[in-house]
């Protein structure tokens, strides 16, 4: 009999469906895209004011600087003490509307898209299998029928997603707070195949 560690689960039981949590490898990457962003907008910014001479060049150079330091100190610290990082996102759409300061809506715009990819980037990845489908974070959320898969099974925190089709999903898992057995939820995900089949049969 399998044996779980308590409070040491990567899945959440909600009912009838099961939810796992998928690390997202890239995220510092991405992290680092969003600093990119926010110090392009402020040199951006910065030079327009040196360009006319703005009376606001020497109150904007001190607060970006501080304000860009800032956010990188509480991310090292977050990442050392926390594993994690801050959200950036509200960041970027405060400086991005700055540039209706410049008459440049344009740039605005380029932010607020900057912004929503950003946002997609970090989400939490879910994979929730439930009775009706398999819920795959693609972007957009990718729905696989239970038709469409030769087999589904949870072993050592890796969950392995295998199509018909021979395409492969295989993940580890995060742990939550949460217990779900994993021979309960290989078991369940057996029933599924197995109806599956039996319907296909009938029909």
């Amino acid at each position: 009999m399998n044996h779980r560690p308590q409070n040491n689960d990567p899945a959440v039981k909600t009912g009838e469906v099961y939810q796992f949590e998928v690390p997202n490898a890239r995220v510092l990457m991405y992290q680092v895209f969003a600093y990119c962003i926010i110090l392009l907008n402020m040199l951006g910014q910065l030079f327009i004011d040196y360009r006319y001479n703005s009376s606001n060049l020497k109150v904007s150079i001190p607060v970006y600087l501080t304000l860009f330091v800032l956010l990188i100190l509480w991310d090292v610290y977050l990442l050392r003490k926390k594993n994690t990082l801050q959200s950036l996102g509200i960041i970027i759409l405060i400086i991005g509307s700055r540039w209706y300061q410049y008459t440049m809506g344009w740039g605005f715009v380029i932010n607020m898209l900057l912004w929503f990819l950003y946002l997609v980037a970090r989400r939490r990845l879910i994979i929730a299998v439930s009775k009706e489908t398999v819920r795959y974070p693609s972007f957009p959320v990718k729905k696989i029928g239970w038709n469409r898969i030769s087999n589904l099974i949870l072993k050592d925190d890796i969950l392995t997603i295998d199509l018909k089709n021979n395409k492969i999903y295989q993940h580890f898992v995060k742990y939550t707070d949460q217990v779900v057995d994993e021979e309960e939820f290989n078991e369940f995900c057996k029933r599924q195949l197995e109806g599956n089949r039996e319907l296909r049969i009938e029909n």
